[in-house]
């Protein structure tokens, strides 16, 4: 029926259809009081079947297209402004869900819980494979540091240095987490037999961001990019004799350093420069040791891919482009007890196809001069070079990683590879005990 059939037929018309014909949008209740022959009673019920109709549909519209039947069935209904707002939050949440989908780390752990609700969130965890709980009860791990050598009577005689550099946001914190963690669940470290127990507390840190095979990353620009060493005794489990390893991670902070230094300009604050000079004199301290030596350079894949620059302008390859004057400048740092270099691609996972192959044209398009300077110096002192793939594992809302142990063992059974053991090496228990 049309409009003027429910105006001349009102009289006839049942309760239901009259009701009906006011759901459908065919004609409005007021139309039908003007005819006179809408009496209050049928008026009275007409309204309560209504309510009735629009609170059930209403409780039943759980997905958008039931919310927007809602609205075409009762424009002038009881609930069109709360419909109106669940529509917006679930379309929100579906634009959520697809972000998700095509990127796991579009939001952090506290940015995705704020978004979701908890039956949302389970859902969406269910689906990728991780306990909703991990994500909810995210904290960034809080890193200790400890003094590091001022003169060369503090550096420790008779270790293999194992240095580890990268620019801010390398990586290569990450990845000392997971090769700490990976050292104390399958092999054996201890504290060495030191005066002073440089980096232990630091090291300690690292250790616990992998507790379990999954942890927590710091949040980035939370934690002060640092220079820290750690002494430590390293051997298999079924080994008598130890290793005595340094490992040193450099402050991402030096490369602005060395840029200014390459390109004759300031970047560095004013109130860094004090800690870059500390770490500088560190540097010396070791590379001027009588101690062996080993060099990993952490790259991220991912920053170089995405063409990351930071607040000065500059991208990764810049800084380490502007390095290699550094090292060129030293007189080759490799020329004195270096028994390998590395240069260590983080985030690898991201990359499509055959790794290897890649990862050379990766290195060639973006770190050409840089891989040159290294290649050459290291081949011209008969120094190992190599080039090593690495990831921590699969990483879950930028700050949650299941971490995949692969990699870091490669790394240690490389050091376990050239470091010789030291013999009657005194030692005191410290992990895995």
């Amino acid at each position: 029926m049309g409009r003027q059939d429910y105006i001349d037929r009102i009289d006839d018309l049942t309760v239901e259809q009259i009701a009906e014909g006011i759901s459908k949008g065919a004609v409005t209740f007021d139309e039908l009081k003007k005819t006179g022959e809408f009496d209050a009673s049928k008026q009275r019920k007409v309204r309560e079947l209504l309510n009735k109709n629009d609170d059930e549909v209403f409780l039943g519209a759980n997905t958008v297209t039931k919310l927007k039947d809602y609205l075409r069935l009762f424009p002038n209904g009881r609930h069109v402004s709360e419909v109106q707002e669940k529509i917006q939050r679930m379309l929100e949440i579906e634009k959520i869900l697809e972000e998700v989908k095509n990127n796991i780390n579009e939001y952090t752990p506290n940015e995705i819980t704020e978004k979701l609700s908890d039956d949302v969130l389970k859902t969406l965890c269910d689906e990728i494979g991780i306990d909703s709980a991990v994500i909810k009860n995210y904290r960034s791990p809080t890193l200790n540091f400890n003094h590091i050598p001022q003169d060369k009577n503090e550096v420790p005689i008779g270790y293999t240095d194992v240095f580890f550099w990268g620019i801010p946001s390398s990586g290569k914190t990450c990845a000392l987490a997971a090769i700490f963690s990976t050292i104390n669940k399958e092999y054996v470290m201890e504290a060495p037999d030191n005066e002073r127990q440089f980096g232990a507390t630091y090291r300690n840190s690292l250790v616990n961001m992998f507790l379990k095979d999954t942890g927590y990353l710091p949040e980035s620009g939370t934690v002060k990019d640092k220079t820290q060493y750690m002494p430590f005794l390293l051997y298999k489990r079924d080994e008598k004799h130890k290793r005595k390893i340094s490992f040193f991670e450099l402050s991402g902070e030096v490369f602005k350093y060395f840029y200014e230094v390459a390109n004759q300009s300031e970047i560095v604050k004013q109130y860094d420069r004090g800690a870059i000079e500390g770490s500088f004199k560190t540097l010396d301290l070791l590379l001027n040791s009588s101690n062996q030596k080993i060099h990993f350079f952490f790259i991220d894949y991912n920053q170089e891919t995405k063409h990351t620059v930071d607040s000065n302008g500059l991208t990764q390859s810049n800084y380490l482009d502007a390095a290699t004057t550094y090292f060129k400048n030293r007189n080759n740092i490799f020329k004195e007890k270096t028994d390998a270099v590395y240069v260590v691609i983080t985030k690898s996972d991201e990359i499509k196809g055959d790794a290897k192959i890649k990862a050379k044209e990766f290195l060639d398009e973006n770190f050409g001069a840089f891989m040159a300077v290294l290649k050459n110096q290291s081949e011209g002192f008969n120094v190992d070079f190599k080039v090593k793939l690495f990831s921590i594992g699969d990483v879950y809302f930028k700050r949650i990683c299941k971490i995949n142990r692969t990699y870091s063992r490669d790394i240690i059974e490389d050091l376990l590879a050239k470091v010789k053991p030291a013999r009657n090496c005194k030692f005191i228990n410290f992990f895995n005990s």
